[in-house]
């Protein structure tokens, strides 16, 4: 290790929020060095859902592809209760933004791909054995202190810091950020299995029973993952007996047919940070917010904050673009991360109430929604219908009713083939123009126009859905957000004046 050193960006933590990361800021050429305190990526599955937000992220770095070939993608996941009577289900397998909602993943490959990714970019330097000993900030970058396993320390400097370094984030705890929310009495044991009996269904079950609330995922290459709660009075060590744990599996299959690989007892928190960034220093992922579970959305809430963050760096250090534009990661992700964590929670307090009455209470409700046919699939699709339509309520765009919209992702035709239609976009923003429209000559010499540098692209005609009865084009942010409608005529200058000003309102 040398003695100093810089880079733009210093991201701490390589797990796959920090990978993603370093990824993103590599392909837009940003001088990136990406340490953790590990000798090298983890060897278990922790994780186990990636959602479409996050693949089309990894499209963004040219490995969707990768990725894709070694998911299971999409699934129904069924809620029942004790007597096995289905409750609810929440179908996982649209696309609307070119992967289906939810995938199930095995987190030791994807880091390693993600990991791999890196070789491609010049400007990333990965250090594994690092720790972060200290930072200080000022004005005009931080300066880090690092110490590799041969206890030699080194000095970087650099212009900003991203802390990916998880729940117990050492760059968190350097900014003295404090986390809200709760840490759930509930203590859950998980084991991960190969199993040649159980190979198909169910892809993914709640058991929403109170004598012992319980979940099954099937992964990828046969693996299954399956929590258990443990009940007052049991403790993690009896839990984790062999015979315990075949006891457990054998209502459900053969456990003859079971190998386990992996057995812990987790307990798991609903927690927020206080902010997600102070001057030149970031949290995200696990740093700024933990979430229960239930929702799949743990890893996925890190990815969206990365996607948020990176193009935004890459502008300032790059582009040239005002540094204000940083102080709208923490408007944009910190109240939606908290509502994510809220959705976990309220989906945990359907599958863990184990006092009889309270489920009790719950299984009329349901047994009497299920007589309409089809009601209990639409309570399950409007419980995840944030992962149907994602949408900003607050942050960097024009309140227009298309402003803060994810864009669909649709397939579309080109070149005689079939392919996602981000393909054909750039990383940069994009205008995306009616067919037979055209751009205003004040909107291209308005300023924010000339730092934006939009490439311009006909709006398909698989997407006239989303735009309904608008005729204007629509301005896109990198990150596939929706900045503002943009009208063909004069008028268009006036959305660029807000634009304008809600970057410098944004300190």
């Amino acid at each position: 290790m040398s003695d100093t050193g810089s880079a733009q960006v210093l991201i701490v933590g390589a797990g796959p929020v920090g990978l993603t990361l370093a990824n993103l800021l590599g392909k837009e050429g940003i001088s990136t060095v990406l340490v953790e305190l590990n000798p090298g990526t983890v060897p278990e599955p922790r994780a186990i859902a990636l959602d479409g937000e996050s693949l089309r992220t990894l499209q963004a770095v040219g490995l969707a592809d990768i990725v894709t070939a070694t998911l299971r993608e999409g699934f129904v996941a069924d809620y029942v209760n004790g007597e096995g009577t289905e409750l609810f289900t929440t179908d996982l397998n649209p696309r609307p933004y070119g992967f289906c909602l939810q995938n199930s993943f095995d987190q030791p490959t994807l880091e390693n791909q993600l990991l791999e990714g890196l070789s491609r970019f010049h400007s990333v330097t990965v250090c594994f054995d690092t720790r972060l000993e200290s930072f200080s900030q000022e004005a005009a970058g931080v300066t880090v202190r690092l110490r590799n396993s041969m206890d030699e320390e080194r000095t970087l400097r650099c212009d900003f810091l991203v802390g990916c370094d998880g729940g117990r984030s050492t760059v968190r705890e350097g900014l003295a950020v404090a986390m809200h929310g709760d840490r759930l009495p509930q203590r859950w044991l998980v084991i991960d299995t190969v199993d040649t009996y159980l190979t198909g269904d169910p892809e993914c079950r709640f058991y929403c029973d109170p004598a012992r609330p319980a979940m099954t995922m099937l992964r990828p290459g046969g693996e299954r993952r399956w929590e258990w709660m443990l009940l007052e009075g049991e403790h993690d060590d009896s839990m984790l007996e062999d015979e315990v744990i075949r006891q457990l599996l054998k209502p459900h299959t053969n456990p003859d047919c079971v190998e386990i690989y992996r057995k812990v007892v987790y307990g798991f928190s609903a927690v927020v940070a206080e902010k997600f960034s102070e001057g030149r220093v970031f949290l995200a992922g696990d740093a700024a917010h933990m979430t229960p579970p239930f929702a799949g959305q743990g890893l996925n809430a890190g990815v969206r904050d990365v996607r948020n963050l990176s193009w935004k760096l890459a502008a300032v250090l790059r582009d040239g673009m005002a540094p204000s534009i940083l102080h709208t990661y923490n408007l944009e992700r910190h109240d939606a991360a908290q509502e994510i964590v809220n959705l976990a929670v309220v989906l945990g307090d359907q599958i863990q109430p184990t006092d009889v009455s309270a489920a009790a209470e719950r299984d009329g409700f349901f047994a009497e929604l299920n007589k309409t046919p089809g009601a209990g699939a639409k309570f399950g699709s409007d419980l995840v219908a944030p992962l149907h339509d994602v949408r900003m309520n607050l942050g960097w765009f024009v309140d227009d009713g298309f402003g803060g919209r994810f864009l669909p992702q649709p397939m579309v035709e080109r070149h005689g083939q079939l392919e996602r239609f981000d393909e054909s976009l750039g990383d940069g923003f994009t205008v995306l123009l009616p067919p037979g429209g055209s751009i205003p000559a004040a909107t291209v010499g308005h300023r924010l126009w000339g730092l934006l540098s939009p490439q311009v692209r006909e709006l398909p005609a698989e997407l006239q859905d989303f735009m309904g009865d608008s005729n204007a084009a629509l301005l896109l942010r990198p990150d596939r957000f929706v900045l503002a409608q943009l009208p063909l005529n004069e008028s268009a200058s006036a959305v660029l004046d807000e634009l304008e000003e809600g970057i410098s309102e944004a300190v």
